[in-house]
């Protein structure tokens, strides 16, 4: 019975949420940036110099009359300064532009949604199928069993990674991290060079008896050793 290998849905849901999440970053960032903190060093402008106008005078007044247009500006300011009712604008930190514009903007718009869009468009155009004879077919490329020369599974039960080697230089990487049944094709290819170490399913061989001693750890509630597996 072959074996076909397709994007795991929890990894396309994955990249999706965070695209999405990273297009709203970046266009909050963007609107912070260009918008929201360009408007809130004038109103704090305006506030400095209305204040500075109202002080002036206050302190004036304490040692001398003011003139008819000193009372009218002093009042003015006084209006304008009790129109603030969230409070007298704060000065824009330093590290607020820098923070929205390389972190949101960039960070997130610019780099982030096109990174995860990109890694979504290629795990979509993925797909492995292992025939019944053993052949492998990986999109374009499809080796027959003569022509695998090998299997890596250095990295298989620390990060759920295979590669594949042809007799002609072909290098086939099966994640089974992102890839769903990925483990099959990587454990029938690698029982075939090395029955004596891996089981069909991706799982290290063991002897019977080790077998057994498990089987009595696992009923008190110890677990085997086997690569990780998502749905």
């Amino acid at each position: 019975m072959s074996v076909i290998s397709t994007a795991r849905k929890s990894r396309v849901i994955w990249l999706v949420a965070y695209g999405i999440l990273s297009i709203v970053l970046g266009v909050w960032g963007a609107y912070d940036y260009w918008v929201r903190i360009p408007k809130h060093e004038l109103d704090y402008a305006a506030f400095s110099k209305t204040k500075e106008v109202f002080d002036r005078l206050e302190k004036q007044s304490a040692t001398k009359s003011l003139s008819a247009s000193e009372i009218t500006e002093y009042e003015a300011a006084k209006t304008e300064i009790a129109s603030y009712k969230d409070g007298a604008p704060e000065p824009v930190p330093a590290y607020d532009r820098p923070l929205q514009l390389w972190v949101y903007v960039i960070g997130c718009g610019v780099l982030g949604a096109p990174w995860c869009f990109w890694g979504l468009i290629k795990l979509r155009r993925q797909r492995f199928e292992l025939e019944n004879d053993g052949t492998l077919i990986a999109n374009e490329i499809r080796l027959s069993p003569n022509q695998i020369k090998s299997i890596d599974m250095s990295k298989w039960m620390t990060k759920s990674v295979a590669t594949v080697h042809g007799t002609d230089g072909e290098q086939i990487k099966l994640d089974d991290y992102m890839m769903k049944n990925a483990h099959l094709i990587i454990g029938r290819i690698a029982h075939r060079f090395d029955p004596g170490a891996w089981n069909e399913d991706g799982t290290k061989w063991k002897p019977a008896e080790e077998l057994t001693g498990e089987e009595t750890g696992n009923n008190s509630g110890e677990t085997a050793n086997s690569a990780p597996r998502e749905t």
